[in-house]
């Protein structure tokens, strides 16, 4: 199917998905048409982003019109069903609408948009088919409105399985550049904007981050040699999505880092308050996400390491720990560990060899039995 540009106005067709039936619903639509209606969804945005509060609200946050453009913004009228309605003009059923994930039905069963007053950005596929869409609310909107929303899963769409700004990023990711996990779209264009190629911003899409979207992103770059850095929130929730993030990553690759953030302060708003050489800046300034991993771990003990057996509890829960990290992460971990409970060196490689060893063997049991 092809399509003109929307506008405002009638959106040429050269093969209708579907008329509107008459009689029961139509069963759910093939993925390549929800692909194509997503394609005339973003077209629809794009067509309204002018005369809306987005442009000005993203140049404030340091997106000008050419990142604007680049990264597809548009923008969702604020109508309970304006992109409903303009669907139906062209002719597509109702069930393919809600096939993807752009309109749901309403408490009196109507049909209203997904949708609503929001700055729109595409979810791509590694492929760069346009799988879903992210939209994010006004400033002042009120305290019972998400700032984000995802579409909704469909047959396209998992959220677990798609990066956002992966699509976009991938030039640069095969020129070499460094992927960056960060926690939200504007995170990515941020990172992806202010690194000049030696950087590319990757967020899970609404979700932790999973398998799937690690191996993803292991298919598109080669993370054995560049490497991946992770960039969270730096807060409770910020370290916990971290330390996951590191158990899924090293699989592929040993160079696993984290991002030093200002307190309170995301990629975005560093990218914004302090300009983009700023978050450049940063970015070099990492260190080992194993820190991070065997700190954790140590900290669930701090309450009791003033005393010897609080010491001692800390270096048996945390060896284990260690001992399942990449081989070439252990050497820095053990005197690392020895030295927040103050521990001699010789005291606590023992457990840590110990607990390689358990390691090892189960390991060695799991591929016999494989």
């Amino acid at each position: 199917m092809t399509s003109r540009q929307p506008g405002r106005g009638h959106v040429g067709q050269a093969r209708p998905l579907a008329r509107q039936p008459t009689g029961p619903p139509a069963p759910p639509r093939l993925a390549s048409d929800v692909a194509q209606l997503n394609g005339i969804a973003l077209r629809f945005f794009r067509g309204r982003l002018s005369d809306s509060w987005v442009p000005h609200y993203l140049e404030r946050r340091g997106f000008g019109s050419a990142i604007q453009q680049r990264w597809q913004a548009g923008y969702a009228p604020a109508e309970w069903d304006g992109l409903t309605r303009y669907l139906r003009s062209l002719g597509l059923p109702d069930p393919l609408i809600e096939a993807a994930g752009l309109a749901r039905r309403s408490g009196r069963g109507a049909l209203i948009d997904t949708f609503r007053d929001r700055a729109m950005l595409p979810i791509r596929s590694a492929n760069g088919t346009v799988v879903a869409f992210i939209g994010r609310a006004p400033e002042g909107a009120g305290p019972g409105v998400p700032k984000y929303v995802n579409s909704p899963r469909t047959c396209l769409y998992d959220k677990g399985d798609v990066l956002f700004g992966l699509w976009e990023a991938r030039q640069v990711i095969g020129a070499g550049a460094r992927p960056v996990i960060v926690e939200g779209p504007f995170d990515a264009i941020a990172v992806t904007t202010a690194c000049a190629g030696r950087y590319a911003g990757v967020a899970p899409c609404g979700t932790a981050l999973t398998a799937e979207q690690v191996r993803t992103l292991s298919q598109v770059a080669d993370i054995g040699s560049t490497g991946v850095l992770v960039a969270f929130d730096p807060d409770s929730a910020g370290r916990r999505a971290a330390i996951r993030a590191y158990h899924l990553l090293t699989p592929y690759t040993d160079e696993v880092a984290a991002m030093v953030l200002p307190a309170g302060q995301d990629p975005a708003q560093v990218f914004t308050e302090r300009a983009p050489g700023a978050l450049a800046a940063i970015l070099d300034r990492t260190h080992p996400l194993a820190d991070l991993v065997t700190d954790a771990e140590v900290n669930r003990w701090s309450r009791w390491l003033e005393h010897a057996e609080g010491q001692i509890n800390a270096m048996r829960a945390t060896a284990p720990v260690i001992a399942a990290m990449p081989p070439a992460h252990v050497a820095r971990q053990v005197p690392r560990l020895a030295h927040r409970p103050s521990l001699d060196y010789a005291i606590v490689t023992e457990p840590v060899t110990e607990a390689l060893r358990q390691v090892i063997a189960k390991t060695a049991t799991a591929r016999t039995r494989e």
